[in-house]
């Protein structure tokens, strides 16, 4: 008999049950973060000093701690909470649909517990989304730190040049995806986008299934499903790095693996769409092989080989068309790189 895998608790009172829905649902993961938690809630709940609705939504994904009972006690003090429990800890992609599927916001942002929201910067956001019926997405920039010793508190180099070269020294710009195509590279952190729940709920907007880069194709989803796309030069969110933390992010081993699993999904995306694939495969290729790059010489040595073979599967994939594109127009160097990789 399967097991049922999320169980709701509801506290509070939720903004909007018994008149105008909440403006911003927030959906937050959460496995340990009892430390955190009272925080992020605290920051969420002083957006209403300024009239805005919000709504949480919590899953907890089968946490050991006692953030279940951190959780029940807010929801006891703050309204808006709600809670799901799994039973089983299943990822974080998988908690996001969970929460996804609960949030009645007119506006959703998927937050991680223990990140530090900067919620000065959402009120002009959903005002120009109010104003824009069809701006479907306000990505926003980020810094991050490594815990406790702050020795770094900047956005990553590549998010940096592609942040101002969209802005142009504007404090924002807009446009749809074939403008803001480049933000596909951009890292697919959840936390920092607001989006609009309707438009991607129809759309079937969703995270992806496996423990790893499981937030890729929610990424791809909220960009390439668009119908327009905003940029701000503004910070959001101060994500936590834990550089020695056990979570997922740092496996060097079989879960590491699921990162091709991860690719295919967001793969499948665009095969289903092939003019959106003809026109911005280049970028998907980058990001594999970005991610290629980024994760081989952290393997466990009894892993590279399946890593390779997983590599070599995924590049049997490619659209020869899209090839050669890649070589005559956007990436030559990777195009060779990519055939290279298969002829050795």
């Amino acid at each position: 008999m399967k097991r049922e895998a999320e169980q709701k608790v509801s506290g509070g009172t939720a903004p909007g049950e018994q008149g105008a829905p909440p403006d911003l649902t927030f959906v937050v993961p959460v496995h340990n973060a009892e430390a955190h938690l009272p925080r992020l809630v605290r920051n969420v709940s002083n957006l209403g000093r300024d009239g805005l609705r919000c709504q949480m939504v919590f899953v907890d994904d089968a946490s050991s701690d006692g953030s279940v009972a951190v959780l029940k006690d807010l929801a006891g003090r703050y309204p808006g909470i709600e809670l799901i429990e799994s039973p089983e800890n299943r990822g974080a992609g998988l908690a996001r649909n969970a929460g996804w599927a609960r949030a009645a916001g007119r506006y959703t942002i998927f937050f991680d517990a223990d990140d530090i929201l900067h919620g000065d910067v959402i009120h002009g956001a959903i005002a120009d989304m109010d104003a824009d019926p069809e701006l479907d997405t306000v990505l926003f920039a980020y810094r991050y730190e490594r815990e406790e010793t702050a020795s770094f508190t900047d956005m990553g180099y590549e998010d940096k040049i592609t942040l101002a070269a969209l802005l142009q020294g504007a404090p924002r710009a807009t446009g749809d995806i074939e403008d803001m195509g480049r933000l596909l590279v951009f890292t697919n952190y959840p936390w920092n986008k607001i989006l609009r729940t309707a438009h991607f709920r129809q759309a079937g907007m969703r995270f992806g299934k496996t423990r790893v880069n499981n937030d890729i194709l929610g990424h791809w989803h909220s960009l390439l499903l668009a119908r327009r796309i905003m940029v701000r030069d503004a910070i959001i969110c101060t994500h936590i790095v834990h550089p020695q933390g056990g979570n997922i992010t740092n496996s060097s081993g079989r879960d590491r693996l699921q990162m091709f699993e991860a690719l295919d999904e967001t793969y499948d995306l665009l095969e289903a769409n092939p003019h959106l694939r003809r026109r911005f495969a280049h970028f998907y290729w980058i990001l594999a092989n970005r991610l290629v790059r980024w994760a081989r010489p952290r393997l466990d040595p009894d892993f590279r080989l399946p890593f390779e073979m997983r590599y070599t599967d995924l590049l049997m994939r490619l659209d020869l068309g899209d090839l050669a594109r890649m070589r005559t127009r956007h990436s030559p160097d990777l195009a060779c790189a990519l055939v290279n990789h298969l002829i050795r």
